[in-house]
């Protein structure tokens, strides 16, 4: 859902996105940022939120198919995070 509010020459807007608009928001970033012209992209949100909310993602070129097997929650135990902030 989006809103455009207009307030004193200054424009705002407002966003409420559910967990699907958000997966997908963090795919098409993973795409943006891949060296492939075709990615395939799994990711899935875990934990609680202002507490250990977190994202667990699979990104593979275009041809790879079967990373959409991978059980997510269990690379979830497996490895530490590795983000950039």
């Amino acid at each position: 859902m989006k809103w455009w509010v207009v307030m004193m020459d200054n424009k705002r807007e407002y966003f409420k996105y559910n967990e699907q608009d958000i997966l997908k928001i963090l795919s098409e970033y993973f795409h943006t940022n891949s060296d492939s012209e075709s990615i395939n992209s799994q990711v899935i949100l875990l934990g609680e939120t202002a507490k250990d909310l977190r994202l667990i993602a699979v990104v593979g070129n275009g041809e790879d198919d079967e990373l959409f097997e991978t059980d997510l929650e269990e690379i979830d135990k497996k490895i530490d995070f590795n983000g950039s902030y």
